[in-house]
């Protein structure tokens, strides 16, 4: 796993839950002598006891905690990979890009780790299909990166999960749709609609199992 995913997530434990809070992670998970450098690769199964455990001290799932980390981390990722995005950009084109953004980093960081593949597709204007294969079957937390990258660029996405592998599917594909009205009135109510639902503008259309995740150490 790559250490900048353990040292953020360690991050957002800190920022939402306090460092009580991830000390005692560290205890209950087995992690106390371990220190997440940026670029040094750990086991996938730091992630996995890290949600547990954090799930278990605030009455959450797993699942739960890893879809709240994928919403958290988005702006300091965006930060830190600044340069491989385009200003023109809103949410809906940062995630059409994906693939292209994930690969460059693949290249770039480190070669020789196991990355979870992902691939995009433009279906039109206004949607985006994005598919997420890897053993590690951490899809919560793109599921929660894209409700950050809607809330990050304050654009109005809706999410439908069509297929999980927490659910048997051999791979996870997200259809992400921006919500623009066609005229004038619809426009209005769309604002209306918008003031009345939460801040983020973001909804998913379908919700996952709370089970804890699963998946293997390779991939």
């Amino acid at each position: 796993m790559h250490g900048i995913i353990l040292k953020t997530l360690q991050a957002f434990v800190v920022d939402t839950y306090g460092e009580d809070a991830w000390l005692a992670v560290q205890e209950e998970a087995d992690i106390e002598e371990k220190v997440y450098v940026p670029v040094t690769v750990y086991p996938d199964g730091d992630v996995y006891e890290i949600a547990r455990t954090a799930g278990e001290l605030t009455d959450q799932s797993p699942r739960t905690i890893l879809t709240q980390y994928g919403e958290w981390v988005v702006p300091a990722l965006l930060e830190t990979y600044d340069l491989h995005i385009d200003d023109e950009w809103e949410g809906l084109e940062l995630i059409a890009n994906i693939q292209q953004f994930h690969t460059s980093l693949r290249t770039r960081d480190m070669t020789t780790l196991t990355t979870p593949r992902i691939r995009s597709e433009r279906i039109d204007e206004n949607r985006v299909r994005i598919t997420y294969d890897s053993d590690r079957k951490l899809c919560d937390v793109a599921r929660g990166a894209i409700q950050g990258v809607a809330e990050r660029f304050d654009e109005e996405l809706i999410a439908e999960e069509r297929t999980c592998m927490h659910e048997g599917a051999e791979e996870c594909q997200f259809d992400i749709r921006r919500n623009v009205p066609r005229d004038a009135e619809s426009e209005r109510k769309s604002q209306s609609d918008t003031e009345a639902e939460s801040k983020t503008g973001f909804e998913f259309e379908s919700e996952p199992p709370t089970d804890a995740p699963s998946g293997g150490t390779n991939d």
